[in-house]
């Protein structure tokens, strides 16, 4: 997903060296250290005008990482759940290790061989995200028109 990054969470208009224009009141309050406190650490939040995408959770899995390496033992795909799969009602996203036989997203990928493809898989790219095509009865909907 990408989206553009209209806000300035940072706050960075509130410095003097920044300021373009008029600054109103709220902006300036960013500078106030209560106030930067409701801002989440974990999370990397680049500058208004920065166009956004997925990071794949980069800030959890670091976290999972840690611990399992505290554990002294390898992280496993069932140690952290990214946000869309986390908010996904149906787990229709999948994440995991696929050189683990036995993780989640090798076991989709291999009760779904003739479904699964790959974005720009014909350049090439040799990407290692998939996607599930949606199964389609063409003959049932060619009678039923």
């Amino acid at each position: 997903m990408r989206r553009f990054n209209w806000a300035d969470y940072t706050g960075s208009d509130s410095f003097a060296n920044n300021q373009v224009g008029i600054v109103n009141d709220v902006v300036l309050d960013m500078n106030d250290d209560l106030t930067r406190m409701v801002l989440n650490p974990d999370v990397t939040v680049r500058s208004r005008g920065v166009i956004e995408k997925c990071s794949f959770c980069v800030q959890r899995l670091q976290e999972s990482k840690l611990k399992a390496k505290k554990e002294s033992r390898p992280l496993e795909d069932t140690d952290l759940k990214v946000a869309c799969q986390q908010s996904c009602p149906t787990n229709a996203i999948v994440f995991g290790n696929a050189n683990n036989q036995h993780s989640a997203i090798s076991i989709t990928r291999k009760e779904n061989p003739n479904r699964q493809f790959y974005v720009l898989e014909q350049l090439h790219v040799l990407p290692n995200v998939s996607y599930l095509a949606k199964v389609r009865n063409l003959e049932e909907e060619k009678k039923e028109a």
